[in-house]
């Protein structure tokens, strides 16, 4: 039978609280495990590590918002996917309104399709026209 500190029981059961790993061996949950009843509970760096948080990004946007629905819009098409979708689509294309911040996404086959369809959506939609696009 092994002998292990509590630390390194801790460390083996994927970091699981100390007092639940202690409580899986005294219970006969774990097998062919014996615990250094001297060994005390230390410090995880690991642990602390996992629970840390990060500060959120800031979001910054480089000049103004544009005035109107349709003043400026970002485009970004990506693909070709690896797998097709069920109608064939490979490639998908998102839009965004600067003004309003509206996000539409559409599936494509190609790539040609992109500006069509949203352009289209915008003049039925709200009865204006696309005046610049930004894309990358």
């Amino acid at each position: 039978m092994e002998v292990l500190t509590i630390d390194k029981l801790h460390h083996h059961l994927g970091h699981v609280g100390h007092e639940a790993a202690h409580q899986l061996v005294v219970k006969g949950l774990v097998h062919g495990i014996k615990i250094d009843e001297d060994s005390k509970p230390s410090f995880c760096v690991s642990c602390k590590w996992g629970k840390g948080h990060r500060k959120a990004i800031q979001r910054e946007q480089e000049g103004e918002q544009a005035v109107g629905v349709g003043n400026e819009i970002h485009l970004d098409i990506w693909g070709p996917a690896p797998v097709e979708t069920i109608n064939q689509k490979e490639y998908y294309v998102s839009f965004t309104d600067d003004h309003s911040r509206f996000t539409k996404i559409y599936l494509l086959c190609t790539k040609s399709e992109a500006f069509d369809s949203f352009e289209a959506w915008l003049q039925t939609q709200h009865n204006h026209l696309i005046k610049k696009f930004h894309t990358d």
